[in-house]
């Protein structure tokens, strides 16, 4: 799945992968979801903590299908 990624990825790989914008990489990776490294002023994710992430909260064993969670809208 991600054999053409280096072991250590970057946030443009974070949006191509999971095919998101810039502000939802920046999210993901500031609110800890994904686990990430700073070196001086960049930011650097482990390729295990992307599969970390991948395995646990969106990934489905049953379905073997990536799921986004629900979202129940601001005025419910």
């Amino acid at each position: 799945m991600l054999e053409k990624y280096s072991d250590v990825l970057t946030i443009n790989d974070i949006m191509e992968i999971l095919k998101i914008g810039r502000n939802s990489a920046y999210k993901l990776i500031n609110s800890g979801e994904i686990k990430s490294l700073r070196v001086g002023r960049k930011i650097r994710i482990s390729k295990v903590f992307l599969l970390d992430y991948l395995n646990g909260k969106y990934y489905t064993d049953d379905s073997n299908m990536l799921c986004a969670p629900m979202s129940t809208g601001k005025g419910a």
